[in-house]
Protein backbone atom coordinates (compact mmCIF):
# COMPACT_ATOMS: atom_id res chain seq x y z
CA UNK A 1 0.00 0.00 0.00
CA UNK A 2 1.37 3.41 -0.97
CA UNK A 3 0.48 6.86 0.36
CA UNK A 4 0.69 10.54 -0.56
CA UNK A 5 0.28 13.80 1.32
CA UNK A 6 -2.90 15.77 0.68
CA UNK A 7 -3.27 19.21 2.26
CA UNK A 8 -6.67 20.57 3.23
CA UNK A 9 -7.91 23.12 5.74
CA UNK A 10 -11.02 21.57 7.18
CA UNK A 11 -11.21 18.39 9.19
CA UNK A 12 -12.38 15.34 7.25
CA UNK A 13 -15.42 13.43 8.23
CA UNK A 14 -14.95 9.67 8.49
CA UNK A 15 -17.51 6.92 8.70
CA UNK A 16 -17.38 5.06 11.97
CA UNK A 17 -16.25 1.94 10.11
CA UNK A 18 -13.45 3.72 8.26
CA UNK A 19 -10.01 3.94 9.77
CA UNK A 20 -9.03 7.60 10.35
CA UNK A 21 -6.01 9.02 8.58
CA UNK A 22 -2.93 9.94 10.55
CA UNK A 23 -2.29 13.70 10.82
CA UNK A 24 1.27 14.92 10.38
CA UNK A 25 3.15 17.64 12.21
CA UNK A 26 2.77 20.22 9.40
CA UNK A 27 -1.05 20.02 9.23
CA UNK A 28 -1.22 17.73 6.24
CA UNK A 29 -3.20 14.51 6.22
CA UNK A 30 -1.83 11.23 4.97
CA UNK A 31 -4.32 9.46 2.73
CA UNK A 32 -3.94 5.73 2.23
CA UNK A 33 -4.13 4.50 -1.34
CA UNK A 34 -5.26 0.97 -2.06
CA UNK A 35 -5.37 -0.96 -5.30
CA UNK A 36 -8.90 -2.12 -4.51
CA UNK A 37 -10.41 0.73 -2.46
CA UNK A 38 -11.18 4.21 -3.79
CA UNK A 39 -12.12 5.67 -0.41
CA UNK A 40 -9.42 8.33 -0.80
CA UNK A 41 -11.35 9.86 -3.72
CA UNK A 42 -14.36 10.32 -1.44
CA UNK A 43 -12.17 11.75 1.33
CA UNK A 44 -10.76 14.41 -0.98
CA UNK A 45 -14.25 15.66 -1.97
CA UNK A 46 -16.22 14.85 1.16
CA UNK A 47 -16.46 18.38 2.57
CA UNK A 48 -18.19 19.65 -0.57
CA UNK A 49 -21.01 17.09 -0.70
CA UNK A 50 -23.07 18.61 2.12
CA UNK A 51 -22.42 22.10 3.46
CA UNK A 52 -24.07 24.26 6.07
CA UNK A 53 -25.90 27.36 4.87
CA UNK A 54 -26.89 30.30 7.04
CA UNK A 55 -29.06 33.34 6.38
CA UNK A 56 -27.90 36.92 6.74
CA UNK A 57 -28.08 38.50 10.20
CA UNK A 58 -31.48 39.89 11.14
CA UNK A 59 -30.29 43.47 10.68
CA UNK A 60 -29.42 42.77 7.03
CA UNK A 61 -32.65 41.01 6.10
CA UNK A 62 -35.37 42.86 4.22
CA UNK A 63 -39.05 42.75 4.98
CA UNK A 64 -40.76 39.52 4.07
CA UNK A 65 -37.62 37.38 4.08
CA UNK A 66 -37.53 34.34 6.30
CA UNK A 67 -35.12 34.66 9.23
CA UNK A 68 -33.90 31.08 9.29
CA UNK A 69 -30.58 30.73 11.01
CA UNK A 70 -29.12 27.54 9.56
CA UNK A 71 -29.80 24.63 7.23
CA UNK A 72 -27.93 22.42 4.74
CA UNK A 73 -27.14 22.26 1.05
CA UNK A 74 -26.49 19.06 -0.95
CA UNK A 75 -24.57 19.25 -4.22
CA UNK A 76 -25.14 16.27 -6.53
CA UNK A 77 -22.49 17.59 -8.93
CA UNK A 78 -19.86 16.71 -6.32
CA UNK A 79 -21.18 13.14 -6.29
CA UNK A 80 -20.78 13.07 -10.06
CA UNK A 81 -17.19 14.31 -9.75
CA UNK A 82 -16.50 11.51 -7.29
CA UNK A 83 -18.05 9.03 -9.71
CA UNK A 84 -15.87 10.37 -12.54
CA UNK A 85 -12.74 10.16 -10.39
CA UNK A 86 -13.53 6.57 -9.40
CA UNK A 87 -14.06 5.59 -13.04
CA UNK A 88 -10.81 7.29 -13.98
CA UNK A 89 -8.93 5.41 -11.26
CA UNK A 90 -10.48 2.14 -12.44
CA UNK A 91 -9.60 2.94 -16.04
CA UNK A 92 -6.01 3.74 -15.10
CA UNK A 93 -5.68 0.38 -13.34
CA UNK A 94 -7.02 -1.38 -16.43
CA UNK A 95 -4.66 0.60 -18.65
CA UNK A 96 -1.71 -0.49 -16.50
CA UNK A 97 -2.83 -4.11 -16.74
CA UNK A 98 -3.26 -3.79 -20.48
CA UNK A 99 0.21 -2.31 -20.90
CA UNK A 100 2.35 -4.34 -18.51
CA UNK A 101 0.54 -7.66 -18.00
CA UNK A 102 0.20 -10.43 -20.55
CA UNK A 103 -3.58 -10.30 -20.42
CA UNK A 104 -6.44 -8.02 -21.36
CA UNK A 105 -8.36 -6.73 -18.32
CA UNK A 106 -12.05 -7.66 -18.60
CA UNK A 107 -14.51 -4.84 -19.11
CA UNK A 108 -12.02 -2.08 -19.91
CA UNK A 109 -14.01 -0.95 -22.97
CA UNK A 110 -17.18 -0.72 -20.88
CA UNK A 111 -15.31 1.30 -18.26
CA UNK A 112 -14.13 3.68 -20.97
CA UNK A 113 -17.70 4.08 -22.21
CA UNK A 114 -18.97 4.74 -18.68
CA UNK A 115 -16.22 7.33 -18.17
CA UNK A 116 -17.14 9.20 -21.37
CA UNK A 117 -20.84 9.08 -20.47
CA UNK A 118 -20.13 10.37 -16.97
CA UNK A 119 -18.26 13.34 -18.44
CA UNK A 120 -21.21 14.13 -20.71
CA UNK A 121 -23.59 13.92 -17.75
CA UNK A 122 -21.38 16.31 -15.79
CA UNK A 123 -21.38 18.80 -18.67
CA UNK A 124 -25.20 18.66 -18.59
CA UNK A 125 -25.11 19.34 -14.85
CA UNK A 126 -22.92 22.38 -15.44
CA UNK A 127 -25.36 23.74 -18.04
CA UNK A 128 -28.33 23.25 -15.71
CA UNK A 129 -26.42 25.07 -12.98
CA UNK A 130 -26.68 28.26 -15.06
CA UNK A 131 -30.49 28.02 -15.13
CA UNK A 132 -33.00 28.59 -12.30
CA UNK A 133 -34.16 25.66 -10.17
CA UNK A 134 -31.09 23.49 -10.63
CA UNK A 135 -32.33 19.91 -10.00
CA UNK A 136 -28.84 18.78 -8.98
CA UNK A 137 -28.87 20.89 -5.82
CA UNK A 138 -31.01 20.40 -2.72
CA UNK A 139 -31.06 23.54 -0.60
CA UNK A 140 -32.46 24.18 2.85
CA UNK A 141 -33.75 27.55 1.66
CA UNK A 142 -36.85 25.64 0.52
CA UNK A 143 -39.22 24.71 3.35
CA UNK A 144 -39.85 21.06 2.39
CA UNK A 145 -36.19 20.38 1.61
CA UNK A 146 -35.10 22.04 4.85
CA UNK A 147 -37.36 19.84 6.96
CA UNK A 148 -36.24 16.72 5.10
CA UNK A 149 -32.52 17.54 5.41
CA UNK A 150 -32.79 18.34 9.10
CA UNK A 151 -34.65 15.06 9.67
CA UNK A 152 -31.97 13.03 7.87
CA UNK A 153 -28.87 14.78 9.18
CA UNK A 154 -29.98 15.45 12.74
CA UNK A 155 -27.12 15.66 15.21
CA UNK A 156 -24.59 14.69 12.55
CA UNK A 157 -24.67 18.28 11.31
CA UNK A 158 -22.09 19.22 13.95
CA UNK A 159 -19.51 17.29 11.93
CA UNK A 160 -19.98 19.55 8.88
CA UNK A 161 -17.35 22.28 8.92
CA UNK A 162 -17.92 24.13 5.63
CA UNK A 163 -20.43 27.00 5.84
CA UNK A 164 -21.83 29.39 3.23
CA UNK A 165 -24.04 32.47 3.59
CA UNK A 166 -27.21 32.59 1.47
CA UNK A 167 -28.48 36.12 0.93
CA UNK A 168 -31.72 35.28 -0.87
CA UNK A 169 -35.16 34.74 0.67
CA UNK A 170 -35.92 31.55 2.58
CA UNK A 171 -39.30 29.86 2.27
CA UNK A 172 -41.24 29.91 5.54
CA UNK A 173 -43.70 27.23 4.49
CA UNK A 174 -46.41 26.32 2.03
CA UNK A 175 -48.26 29.59 2.78
CA UNK A 176 -45.18 31.76 2.22
CA UNK A 177 -45.31 34.30 -0.58
CA UNK A 178 -42.02 32.93 -1.85
CA UNK A 179 -43.31 29.37 -2.17
CA UNK A 180 -43.82 28.27 -5.76
CA UNK A 181 -45.75 25.44 -7.31
CA UNK A 182 -43.00 23.36 -8.90
CA UNK A 183 -44.81 21.31 -11.51
CA UNK A 184 -44.36 20.74 -15.21
CA UNK A 185 -46.72 23.50 -16.30
CA UNK A 186 -45.08 26.07 -14.06
CA UNK A 187 -41.60 25.03 -15.16
CA UNK A 188 -42.65 25.23 -18.80
CA UNK A 189 -44.15 28.69 -18.27
CA UNK A 190 -41.01 30.01 -16.61
CA UNK A 191 -38.80 28.44 -19.27
CA UNK A 192 -40.92 29.90 -22.09
CA UNK A 193 -40.96 33.36 -20.49
CA UNK A 194 -37.20 33.30 -19.99
CA UNK A 195 -36.63 32.25 -23.59
CA UNK A 196 -39.11 34.88 -24.83
CA UNK A 197 -37.27 37.69 -23.06
CA UNK A 198 -33.96 36.41 -24.38
CA UNK A 199 -35.33 36.38 -27.93
CA UNK A 200 -36.66 39.92 -27.51
CA UNK A 201 -33.25 41.05 -26.31
CA UNK A 202 -31.48 39.44 -29.26
CA UNK A 203 -33.99 40.97 -31.69
CA UNK A 204 -33.51 44.43 -30.17
CA UNK A 205 -29.72 44.22 -30.35
CA UNK A 206 -29.78 42.88 -33.91
CA UNK A 207 -32.18 45.60 -35.01
CA UNK A 208 -30.04 48.29 -33.38
CA UNK A 209 -26.98 47.11 -35.29
CA UNK A 210 -28.85 47.67 -38.57
CA UNK A 211 -31.06 50.67 -37.78
CA UNK A 212 -28.42 52.80 -36.03
CA UNK A 213 -25.94 52.94 -38.94
CA UNK A 214 -28.84 53.40 -41.38
CA UNK A 215 -30.06 56.52 -39.58
CA UNK A 216 -26.51 57.79 -39.24
CA UNK A 217 -25.81 57.43 -42.96
CA UNK A 218 -29.10 59.03 -43.96
CA UNK A 219 -28.82 62.02 -41.62
CA UNK A 220 -25.14 62.56 -42.49
CA UNK A 221 -25.12 61.47 -46.10
CA UNK A 222 -21.41 61.65 -46.87
CA UNK A 223 -18.91 59.07 -48.06
CA UNK A 224 -16.74 59.53 -44.96
CA UNK A 225 -19.71 59.00 -42.63
CA UNK A 226 -20.69 55.84 -44.47
CA UNK A 227 -17.20 54.34 -44.37
CA UNK A 228 -16.50 55.35 -40.77
CA UNK A 229 -19.83 54.11 -39.43
CA UNK A 230 -19.49 50.83 -41.36
CA UNK A 231 -16.00 50.27 -39.96
CA UNK A 232 -17.06 51.04 -36.40
CA UNK A 233 -20.27 49.02 -36.37
CA UNK A 234 -18.68 46.00 -38.06
CA UNK A 235 -15.87 46.07 -35.47
CA UNK A 236 -18.31 46.20 -32.54
CA UNK A 237 -20.49 43.52 -34.12
CA UNK A 238 -17.47 41.25 -34.62
CA UNK A 239 -16.41 41.64 -31.00
CA UNK A 240 -19.95 40.90 -29.83
CA UNK A 241 -20.13 37.81 -32.03
CA UNK A 242 -16.76 36.62 -30.73
CA UNK A 243 -18.08 36.98 -27.18
CA UNK A 244 -21.27 34.95 -27.58
CA UNK A 245 -20.52 32.51 -30.43
CA UNK A 246 -18.40 29.43 -29.91
CA UNK A 247 -16.62 28.63 -33.20
CA UNK A 248 -14.50 30.86 -35.46
CA UNK A 249 -16.58 29.81 -38.47
CA UNK A 250 -19.77 31.14 -36.87
CA UNK A 251 -18.08 34.43 -35.98
CA UNK A 252 -16.66 34.87 -39.47
CA UNK A 253 -19.93 34.01 -41.21
CA UNK A 254 -22.20 36.35 -39.25
CA UNK A 255 -19.64 39.19 -39.28
CA UNK A 256 -19.17 38.91 -43.03
CA UNK A 257 -22.94 38.86 -43.59
CA UNK A 258 -23.42 41.96 -41.44
CA UNK A 259 -20.57 43.77 -43.20
CA UNK A 260 -22.11 42.90 -46.58
CA UNK A 261 -25.42 44.48 -45.56
CA UNK A 262 -23.73 47.72 -44.51
CA UNK A 263 -21.53 47.82 -47.61
CA UNK A 264 -24.61 47.54 -49.81
CA UNK A 265 -26.27 50.37 -47.90
CA UNK A 266 -23.13 52.51 -48.20
CA UNK A 267 -23.15 51.91 -51.94
CA UNK A 268 -26.78 53.00 -52.21
CA UNK A 269 -26.28 56.17 -50.18
CA UNK A 270 -23.10 57.03 -52.08
CA UNK A 271 -24.89 56.56 -55.38
CA UNK A 272 -27.65 58.90 -54.19
CA UNK A 273 -25.10 61.55 -53.24
CA UNK A 274 -23.48 61.25 -56.68
CA UNK A 275 -26.78 61.77 -58.45
CA UNK A 276 -27.56 64.83 -56.34
CA UNK A 277 -24.21 66.35 -57.23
Amino acid sequence: MSSFMWRQRSQWRRDEEAEPSTPTTNGSVKVDLSDSDDRWIIDVNIDNIITKIVSLPDSQLGDGEAKVEQSYHVNFAVLQRIHISQLRAKLVRQAVDLRFNARQPPGWAETLHQYAQALQDYEYMEKRHLLPNDPFHVSGTQFADRAFLEHLIGNKGARIQKTAVVAGPWDLGTDSSTARLDNRRENYRRSWARGFYERIGVAAISGAFVIAPMWLMVLHNTLFTGLASTTGFVTVFGLTAATFLRTPTEVMSCTAAYAAVLVVFVGLTTETVGKDV
